[in-house]
């Protein structure tokens, strides 16, 4: 399998709180989630907590290939609560976490996993479907509507946005809510997992929501679009795209969103291609 990946921060003025990373025949994507104003309880950070779990989990993922993708993910999220130590609350909140998705290739097969709001785009003949965890966007869609369509700078959209987060913290990990990766493994069954034969594969794509958006946000294209750019141009041309999308927009009068430009990951696999990796960085 070739796999080919680009990553790029949101803002030069914050770190990259996306992860990627490849084995022959396996990759991983997490997303970070921003942390609120409330006290995470962890002094490791974010950033930290995606590479340490990102590398545990593709250590699962491609290590141990007859074990189930959900149980490679208990597994990596177990380790990495353990390797925080004993100074930080993993109860609290705020407590680092991410959305995650894996795939590998596995005796003839292709394997994935989705948890919350990353996507895995499979494409086949018949073309390609989107599979992506939607329960992060119904948890709290109405109060996220309500706030974007209020003037940008206004203290009425700023005080709806904070109920909005507010809102966003105390459905995630609940049952009517939605998942994300944090401190407790039990997660990993509410994962998005499935299989597809590999001979009927053309290639597939991961990535962030930062990503993403190139179709469920600014509406660039449609995922047939994104699976031609990816194959003709590469995933670093696909994030230049958002990132141009985005520059036009800056004040967010177009196209609503949280963020003017997100942190953006994505990865574009060719099963049954020469084996091989590619990291192109996509221009500031």
């Amino acid at each position: 399998m070739r796999i080919e990946l680009a990553t790029e921060a949101g803002s030069a003025a914050r770190a990259n709180e996306d992860f990627v990373l490849a084995a022959p025949g396996a990759f991983v994507v997490l997303d970070g989630v921003t942390p609120g104003p409330r006290d995470p309880g962890c002094t490791h950070g974010v950033v930290w907590y995606v590479r340490s779990l990102g590398v545990r989990l593709l250590a699962a993922a491609a290590g141990v290939p007859d074990r189930p993708l959900a149980d490679c993910l208990a597994d990596a999220v177990a380790g990495t609560a353990a390797a925080h130590g004993g100074g930080c609350d993993l109860s609290a909140p705020g407590t680092p976490q991410a959305t995650v998705a894996v795939g590998r290739l596995v005796g003839g097969r292709f394997e994935y996993l989705v948890l919350a709001d990353c996507t895995v785009v499979l494409e086949t003949g018949g073309g390609p479907v989107a599979v992506t965890d939607d329960r992060v966007e119904r948890a709290a869609r109405g109060l996220r509507l309500a706030a974007a369509a209020l003037p940008e700078g206004s203290a009425e959209r700023a005080a709806a946005r904070e109920r909005y987060a507010a809102a966003v913290e105390g459905l995630r990990n609940r049952p009517g809510g939605f998942w994300t990766a944090a401190a407790d493994p039990a997660v990993a069954g509410e994962a998005l997992t499935g299989s597809v034969p590999a001979s009927g594969l053309r290639a597939v794509a991961a990535m962030s929501d930062g990503a993403s958006r190139f179709v469920d946000l600014l509406g660039l294209g449609d995922w047939s679009d994104v699976m031609r750019l990816l194959a003709s141009h590469g995933p670093a041309e696909l994030l230049s795209r958002v990132r141009r999308a985005e520059a036009g927009d800056p004040e967010r009068r177009r196209w609503r969103r949280g963020k003017v430009s997100d942190d953006a990951t994505v990865v574009h696999a060719v099963p049954g291609a020469s084996p091989g990796f590619r990291r192109r960085g996509a221009p500031a």
